[in-house]
């Protein structure tokens, strides 16, 4: 199907007020070391090969990997509060531009048809909905992230 990128944002950490709570608030919610492989294994059998960006990455490094392996597509494991608006646009402005090295109109018109989605889940989306929403947002072409 396609090359996509996985990649985790860094979460924070629970604070040590949160632990008055209990841990049975907390022991339902899938980690994001439980919620990475999870996603990985579904979209692979899904028929998409999979390319691992790693779990606490920046934005500029996923930009970077989506570049550098190209990709089709980004899913994003991150925070609900998450602002993804910067890594939205800087994949759009990526998708048509080539590397600053490529000047030539060869290389550039090639590129321009290629299209770098940014799709946003969270550690308790169940990999099912995930994929669900991936074919729901096959045809759409536009800038925004998919929650």
């Amino acid at each position: 199907m396609s090359r996509v990128l996985l990649a985790a944002v860094p979460f924070a950490a629970p604070s040590s007020t949160d632990t008055s709570a209990g841990p049975s608030a907390d022991a339902s919610a899938p980690s994001v070391e439980q919620a990475l492989p999870r996603l990985a294994r579904a979209l692979r059998d899904a028929g998409h090969e999979v390319v691992h960006a790693g779990q606490d990455v920046d934005d500029a490094l996923v930009e970077a990997a989506a570049v550098q392996e190209d990709v089709e597509l980004v899913v994003l494991l991150a925070p609900a509060a998450h602002d993804a608006a910067a890594l939205t646009a800087a994949l759009a402005g990526e998708a048509g531009s080539g590397t600053d090295s490529d000047t030539d109109s060869e290389t550039d018109s090639t590129a321009d048809d290629e299209v770098v989605r940014l799709v946003l889940t969270t550690p308790d989306e169940e990999p099912a909905a995930l994929l669900a929403r991936l074919d729901d947002a096959a045809g759409v072409a536009d800038d925004t992230p998919y929650r």
